[in-house]
């Protein structure tokens, strides 16, 4: 059995962890999603942004081009999967910043979560009840 000491020692270093992830989280996100205007009044788009209008820009042109041919649009899922690999085609350089900043900011969260698991159950431990 741990010491209430450990356990607490447990809990305060899981709770830096979390609040310090958090905040990288936050900051990541609002930059990854986010727009900001700069000095000259200009947008400038987040990666994420970036990514998801390029996408989104592409699946309309699917759809426009199949129904400007009187043909009809592909399935929503299909249209999604090729405007996706014409951006990873077109845009390598967006697609792997992409993917590089979603699979941080999906970590944190994941990472978070763990953490916050790791909390309740020493806190679980410190009243004396089984995890």
């Amino acid at each position: 059995m741990r010491e209430p000491i450990e356990i607490l020692e447990a809990l305060d270093q899981a709770s830096k962890g979390v609040q310090a992830a958090s905040t990288e989280l936050s900051e990541l996100t609002q930059r990854f999603y986010g727009a900001h205007l700069d000095k000259d009044d200009q947008i400038h788009n987040g990666v994420g942004l970036q990514y998801e209008i390029a996408v989104k820009e592409r699946i309309a042109d699917l759809y426009d081009e199949a129904i400007d041919a009187e043909a009809k649009p592909p399935p929503a899922d299909v249209r999604q999967a090729k405007a996706e690999r014409m951006v990873r085609n077109q845009e390598p350089l967006l697609w792997s910043e992409y993917h590089h900043g979603k699979a941080r900011i999906d970590a944190l969260r994941s990472w978070i979560s763990n953490q916050r698991s790791t909390i309740s159950a020493n806190q679980s431990v410190r009243k004396g009840e089984v995890p």
